[in-house]
């Protein structure tokens, strides 16, 4: 599914928090990838070995793990389009009520068809094609970021 070899590893639990005053190198993010694959979690968490992540296996526990983290800063969410329980656009109208401003990215083995405009005309948004590389994953989370500048 994901074009990435990958040894046995455990899905990373949710990163520590930065403390006051810490920063993150420029490459290292801190991103919520939402999938009810364990094997594209588990992947995608090592494409980004170098940022902090936090997992969650449907919308409804995004919200969750959103709530649980209230108040630390997230860079990005990695949202799977089809998922168990809520809806993709569900969960992304849930998450954007925890957190108005954080950038989403759709992901979905359908094709950027797949969204409609209501999500790709939204700022702070973006897509990103199954299978995908390492590359294109950190390209499709630092476009929706940059979307999101002022």
């Amino acid at each position: 599914m994901i074009r990435e070899n990958l040894r046995d590893s455990p899905v990373p639990n949710p990163a520590t928090p930065l403390g006051v005053g810490e920063s993150r190198s420029s490459s290292a993010w801190r991103v919520l990838i939402v999938d009810d694959d364990e094997m594209v979690r588990r992947v995608s968490s090592r494409m980004l070995k170098e940022s902090e992540i936090l997992v969650a296996e449907s919308g409804a526990d995004a919200c969750r793990v959103l709530e649980e983290h209230e108040g630390q800063e997230l860079d990005c969410v990695v949202l799977d389009m089809r998922m168990p329980g809520l809806s993709f656009e569900e969960s992304f109208k849930s998450i954007r009520r925890i957190r108005p401003d954080l950038p989403v990215v759709a992901c979905s083995g359908n094709g950027p068809d797949a969204v409609g405009p209501e999500f790709t005309d939204t700022p702070r948004t973006g897509f990103l094609g199954k299978p995908f590389t390492r590359q294109e994953l950190k390209d499709a989370i630092g476009h929706a970021m940059v979307r999101a500048a002022p």
